[in-house]
């Protein structure tokens, strides 16, 4: 039954890493779902291990997306000529937007934690900000992530801030920032997971210190399954958000995020 659990976890952590319907939402629910009682499945080692499987899944994805970037930057660094790449300019801007983020994290995190986890407020949170998307995504002017500037990319950094309260979704809000200010459904989608690179690597290192003064005690196969399922659900909601927003709207997101509110509100009060 462990393997089971951690296989159900995984695939939700990878799916709601990058779709914009708020991973903290499912979290209220799912462990009353599946009757979870494991204590290590609810641990920090686990969420470790399970982040850690969405990373690689988004590294792999634009892994050649990313080398460009890193030669890019390294070049501009040792090169001033090269500093008006796009390549360059896209790591710079990565970088910057990550900053809000990284400051909400180490000063908030706790209170966040203590104050915003009741399940009424998550869901409600998550209900607002489905129609801040809703809005968004009909403000989309066709602007490509190629023509990102700095501003844009600060805006979008403080509303990534913002994921720190439960129920807001850090792909929704970024993907919203990003369609307000005009990028196409695709490119903001695109622009999200690129800056979800360094915030998941961040709280990874951040985390793996804390797993490994504790230890890992549990067997192989059950942390296995956790990561395996994490990294292939994560790489296909990667794949599958960009090839859906090419012809389609973000409005079944926003159904969805609705609908998972009402129901955490509906299960919380009938206890």
């Amino acid at each position: 039954m462990d393997i089971i659990h951690s296989f159900i976890l995984g695939v939700v952590q990878g799916l709601t890493e990058f779709l914009p319907v708020s991973s903290s939402a499912h979290l209220v629910l799912l462990p009353k779902i599946i009757n979870l009682k494991n204590e290590f499945l609810n641990s920090l080692t686990f969420d470790v291990l399970l982040h850690s499987g969405t990373l690689l899944a988004v590294l792999i994805y634009y892994r050649e997306k990313i080398v460009k970037l890193l030669v890019g930057f390294f070049k501009g660094i040792f090169n001033k000529q090269e500093r008006n790449n796009t390549e360059f300019k896209l790591s710079i801007f990565l970088i910057l937007a990550t900053v809000p983020a990284l400051f909400a994290g180490a000063f908030l995190n706790d209170y966040a934690e203590s104050n915003f986890r009741n399940p009424v407020l998550i869901a409600l949170v998550l209900i607002v900000f489905a129609f801040f998307l809703l809005y968004a995504d009909r403000k989309n002017t066709g602007k490509e992530i190629n023509n990102l500037t700095l501003k844009d990319a600060l805006i979008i950094g403080c509303f990534q801030a913002i994921a720190i309260i439960p129920g807001v979704s850090r792909s929704g809000i970024t993907i919203t920032a990003a369609l307000l200010l005009g990028f196409k459904r695709q490119d903001a989608a695109e622009f999200s997971f690129l800056l979800s690179i360094p915030v998941i690597f961040g709280a990874f290192v951040f985390e793996i210190s804390d797993v490994i003064k504790h230890g890992v005690y549990e067997s192989i196969s059950v942390l296995l399954t956790g990561f395996i399922s994490s990294f292939i659900s994560g790489f296909v909601a990667i794949l599958f958000l960009i090839n859906f927003v090419k012809k389609n709207s973000y409005l079944p997101f926003v159904v969805y995020r609705v609908l998972l509110g009402v129901l955490i509100i509906g299960l919380f009060f009938k206890g």
